[in-house]
């Protein structure tokens, strides 16, 4: 074969070559393989210490158990003791906010789902009987320019596609709450929880859905939101055109939060 033919064969045989190693790279370093939380996480010591150090405002005693349980049976007693109003407050450093989005290699089909974390988390909830105290502001806000995968390159790009130098948080004001159960107990309780998420400079009202169970006095929360980027106009990441994500991106939020 004359090398004018060969040359085109051997670039084209060098080309497949560089499209497995970068496959196999990508394959055995970059991707990632991670899932939805379907459950609260269980309080910890660590919790538990953390809580006991964060500044609280709740008096000595807070719920009217003594009347309850002379007021009848062990279901009126839990009823009458249950939530009532109620503020409690994020634990400091305890907390974790992270991203689940699902990414593929150029030209093949392999994907994976990518995760970014953050300690950074703060607010506040207000309850009542019946859902959120309107009288107090229900809210939380999760810092973004500490997002870390275990790829920094990724990191990278999200943090571009966020703008965080000039979006460094995003925050969630609750208006609305359903699904509040009589009482929080040892299991999650689901619910959904609606109000406007402020994100890369847009606000759009938003619905998560909210698991909550009770350890003692503090509840562990995990609240789940799907959206598509461009709901917020975010330009999808990637690395170099080598990695893409698809289109939408999952957001969970454990929380971990005290009586205030």
């Amino acid at each position: 074969m004359s090398l004018s033919r060969l040359l085109p064969v051997r670039l084209a045989g060098g080309f497949f070559v560089l499209l497995v190693l970068l496959g196999a790279g990508w394959w055995f370093f970059i991707r990632e393989s991670n899932e939805v939380q379907e459950s609260t996480s269980d309080v910890t010591d660590a919790v538990r210490t953390a809580a006991a150090a964060t500044p609280t405002t709740k008096p000595a005693s807070t719920q009217p158990a003594a009347s309850a349980t002379a007021s009848g049976s062990g279901t009126s007693a839990a009823a009458a003791s249950s939530i009532g109003s109620q503020s409690y407050k994020i634990v400091a450093g305890q907390s974790l906010a992270w991203y689940l989005a699902p990414e593929k290699l150029a030209s093949l089909p392999t994907s994976s789902v990518a995760k970014g974390t953050t300690s950074e988390v703060s607010g506040e909830f207000h309850f009542t009987a019946e859902g959120l105290d309107p009288a107090k502001t229900t809210t939380f806000t999760v810092g973004l320019t500490k997002l870390k995968s275990d790829e920094s390159r990724r990191d990278s790009r999200a943090q571009d596609a966020l703008q965080t130098s000039r979006y460094p948080t995003a925050t969630f004001t609750a208006t609305k709450l359903t699904g509040m159960p009589a009482q929080f107990g040892a299991t999650d309780s689901v619910m959904q929880l609606t109000g406007t998420f402020d994100l890369h400079g847009v606000k759009k009202e938003v619905t998560w859905e909210l698991k909550v169970k009770k350890d003692g006095e503090i509840l562990s929360g995990l609240a789940t939101l799907k959206f598509k980027y461009t709901d917020f106009g975010i330009t999808k990441p990637d690395i170099g055109g080598f990695v893409t994500v698809e289109s939408e991106v999952t957001i969970q939020v454990q929380i971990f939060a005290a009586p205030a």
